[in-house]
């Protein structure tokens, strides 16, 4: 994974607390739950969501170095970024994916 537990859980905390800052979360408290429980579960619900998203990102990077390492001659520099971006954007289509 490209980032590190520690910084999507802080990536995970401050988009939580920036929307709630700014009055776009709508939420309720559960009843009888202790003061900051819901936070948490709202962060962590943010969490799994990025970390998700990033590991259905690596995914689709896997593909397509597969795809890349099925061409006959090695491609270096600027034709493999190239390459690379659009495979890429290829199999994310197909897997329905918004890059």
């Amino acid at each position: 994974m490209r980032l590190t537990e520690d910084k999507i859980r802080r990536i995970a905390e401050r988009l939580h607390d920036g929307l709630a800052e700014q009055g776009l979360l709508a939420y309720k408290e559960p009843a009888g739950a202790k003061p900051g429980t819901g936070r948490a579960a709202r962060v962590k619900a943010i969490y799994d969501f990025i970390a998700e998203d990033l590991r259905k990102e690596e995914e689709i990077d896997a593909e397509v170095e597969r795809i890349l390492s099925t061409y006959s001659r090695e491609l270096r520099g600027t034709e493999r970024d190239v390459l690379f971006r659009k495979h890429k954007e290829e199999v994310a289509r197909k897997r329905g994916y918004t890059l």
